[in-house]
């Protein structure tokens, strides 16, 4: 008995992993996600699915995760759960991203600063302003984009 649940188990384990390997599955998952109770011509459209029987092959792969009533579709609790999973690793990727990107983000605040300062200085604005506070708030702003990397 023990061992027919293990094996239940893992069958379903397998199933979502092999749902959420697929793009255009993830893709759907996200949009289902972001727009509470779509059609599937919603869907359809916004995926850019070419027709609808793979469309509904992909909902079918993804039948844990969305739940359909009166024709429109809906995220499950575990669909839920996976889409708050899509969306960290998402943000996750984008700081890896900034991260790997940090000597650029840091030359170009500097950039944007410096630029910020020689126009105030430039357009004669007020010499406390060009002086004083500019250079503190790129100072602040340098600090912060620094930290950031820490």
């Amino acid at each position: 008995m023990e061992e027919k649940v293990e094996r239940e188990s893992e069958s379903v384990e397998q199933d979502v992993f092999k749902a959420l390997d697929h793009q255009k599955r993830r893709d759907i998952l996200r949009y289902i996600g972001e727009n509470k109770g779509v059609t599937f011509t919603e869907i359809l459209n916004a995926s850019k699915i070419p027709d609808s029987p793979i469309l509904s092959y992909h909902l079918k792969s993804l039948a844990p995760f969305v739940e359909q009533k009166n024709g429109r579709y809906r995220l499950s609790p575990l669909g839920k759960d996976a889409y708050n999973l899509l969306l960290r690793t998402t943000t996750y990727n984008k700081l890896a991203l900034l991260q790997k990107n940090k000597f650029e983000v840091t030359i170009g605040n500097s950039f944007i600063w410096g630029a910020a300062i020689l126009a105030a200085a430039v357009l004669r604005t007020d010499v406390i302003l060009h002086s004083v506070i500019l250079p503190v708030l790129a100072a602040i702003s340098l600090s912060m984009t620094y930290e950031l990397f820490k």
